[in-house]
């Protein structure tokens, strides 16, 4: 890389994309930034013509994502915050194809999770902020809406959101939206398709695997030292 973190041909380094992702999550997990005006630059910058901005949008999606495995270590206030942004993401359509199949598996093994305490409660309640942000959408996909309120526990204890989700599905049966759910193709067990087993990244987004962060990003490893 060149000097003051400019690669060779005028481009951002990948350590100056990943330090300008990580200030944007600090922002939201301090509430500098609200979750709506992040959302707003993150329209910006998904459709922007300048390639840094292209890549530190890229570089939020994927690191948020690499983050699932740690959701269960997360403070509780985090654990809101990062479940309201990532079921605002899927709202607001900034997510697409492979990776929107990616996400929507995230929250539906987040909710088959029992609710209560521990990691499991934590994965739960995390599946839980992030569904009701787009809750609008699922209209979209009655074969994955059919598999949510297949889940016991979600119909024992919110049996008013499985009674939500079913009318959404009707809606969509009578919209003629569907047999195939379209952009998310779902697999036997319910999944949505076409995703390598265990891949905690979003393919295609353009980044490399960081190594282990740990905790919330930008947050200096929190979700660890909570765990």
């Amino acid at each position: 890389a060149g000097a003051e973190g400019q690669a060779p041909g005028g481009g951002s380094s990948s350590d100056d994309i990943e330090d300008m992702a990580n200030s944007y999550f600090q922002k939201i997990y301090t509430s500098e930034q609200s979750i709506a005006e992040v959302i707003e630059m993150l329209k910006r910058f998904k459709t922007s013509s300048n390639q840094r901005e292209q890549e530190i949008f890229a570089c939020m999606i994927h690191n948020l994502f690499d983050e699932y495995r740690f959701f269960h270590k997360y403070p509780e206030k985090e654990l809101r915050i990062t479940g309201i942004l990532f079921g605002t993401l899927i709202q607001h359509q900034l997510v697409s194809s492979i990776t929107l199949g990616i996400a929507l598996r995230y929250v539906l093994e987040a909710l088959r999770k029992p609710p209560g305490g521990g990691a499991n409660g934590k994965m739960f309640r995390f599946g839980m902020f992030a569904l009701e942000q787009f809750k609008a959408r699922l209209y979209e996909w009655p074969q994955y809406c059919s598999h949510i309120v297949q889940i016991d526990h979600l119909k024992e204890l919110h049996a008013d959101l499985v009674y939500e989700i079913e009318r959404a599905m009707k809606a969509a049966q009578q919209k003629g939206a569907g047999s195939g759910d379209g952009s998310m193709p779902l697999d036997q067990a319910g999944n949505p398709a076409g995703i390598p087993g265990g891949a905690a990244g979003a393919p295609g987004m353009g980044m490399s695997e960081q190594a282990g962060m740990g905790g919330v990003p930008g947050m200096g490893g929190m979700g660890g030292m909570a765990g």
